[in-house]
């Protein structure tokens, strides 16, 4: 792909809700829309953040107001030899902590634009990639290379490459959990990197709204049609199982965000999203992880609109958990 970088000043935008660290503030970039293309998802939800699940800790975070920092938004930065991502930035400083964001099914890098800036502004790296929805067109290649960019080059952004916090809403937030396990063996070959593809494990995971049911659905032939998962192999629904990944990268932190009520936009579901992800975090606590939830009123909103999924509440998530591992 032309490797041309547009690159703009964007000057900070007013007061965002967020929490210093001794390298600076942290944030983290958020997730998308709703994930038609797995599940058909639409929907919208609104709350405030609500009681964690009894088997995970309490996502609590101490926040403040600070001032927004101005950013350098670089886009169509070269990742792979077909695709491209768009890199949010502190204008000035280094060493903060980075992001990786996968848009959910049917979103793109663009629609994702307010709310990296506003992430962004409070100190942190968001790398938003295009990608191909799980499955084998080869979306874990473009999520494997999008990591592999950010650990390998995110330093010439001001980044913290020992610092990589992945990101997902729906879809997106699927593939984070699942690429947050992985070192340098991704579950499906990669060959269109443009740096080394062996990732280093990411630090954190923050997901939201993420169909974590979706390889034991795929496994009883509930998904057949679906282009994405319909003609994986048993082996490759296999790599793609959250609950196969557990106890690997033992080190990793894992913060989801849901909504009670949330069944992916399909009322017919007989396992909700917000049911899957109780029964993760506890499958998780029980083998040692350092995780945390929050649960809010709702269903499968956007959270890229403020005021739906609920917007504050995930970036304040996504701020503590940067801090968090970092420090």
């Amino acid at each position: 792909m032309d490797s041309h970088r547009a690159t703009r000043q964007v000057q900070g935008s007013g007061a965002r809700r967020g929490r210093r660290s001794p390298l600076g503030f942290a944030a983290a970039v958020l997730a998308a829309s709703a994930a038609a293309l797995l599940l058909g998802c639409s929907g919208e939800g609104e709350g405030t953040a609500g009681d964690s699940p009894e088997e995970s800790a309490s996502s609590s975070t101490t926040s403040s107001l600070v001032t927004p920092l101005s950013l350098e938004v670089t886009q169509d930065v070269p990742f792979t030899s077909e695709r491209g991502m768009d890199v949010y930035a502190p204008g000035e400083g280094s060493d903060w902590p980075m992001v990786v964001h996968f848009h959910g099914g049917v979103a793109t890098p663009e629609g994702s634009e307010e709310f990296a800036t506003s992430v962004a502004e409070q100190g942190v790296v968001v790398m938003v990639p295009q990608w191909r929805s799980l499955g084998p067109a080869g979306g874990s290649e473009d999520t494997v290379c999008a990591i592999a960019f950010a650990n390998e080059r995110g330093d010439e952004y001001g980044g913290d490459t020992d610092s990589v916090t992945l990101s997902g809403y729906s879809t997106g937030g699927f593939t984070a959990v699942i690429h947050g396990f992985i070192g340098d063996t991704p579950p499906r070959p990669v060959t269109d990197c443009l740096v080394d593809p062996a990732i280093e494990a990411p630090e954190a995971v923050v997901g939201g709204g993420a169909p974590l049911f979706a390889a034991e659905w795929a496994r009883a032939g509930l998904l057949a049609q679906n282009p994405q998962w319909g003609t994986l192999t048993p082996e490759q629904i296999d790599a793609f199982d959250p609950y196969m990944a557990i106890g690997r990268n033992p080190e990793l932190r894992i913060h989801l965000v849901f909504a009670e009520d949330d069944v992916g936009g399909n009322p017919n579901l007989e396992q909700p999203i917000a049911e899957s992800n109780r029964a993760y975090l506890k499958a998780l606590a029980e083998a040692g992880y350092d995780v945390e939830a929050t649960e809010v009123p709702g269903g499968h909103g956007d959270p890229l609109v403020a005021g739906s999924f609920p917007y504050d509440t995930y970036v304040s998530a996504l701020v503590d958990t940067a801090n968090r591992s970092q420090g």
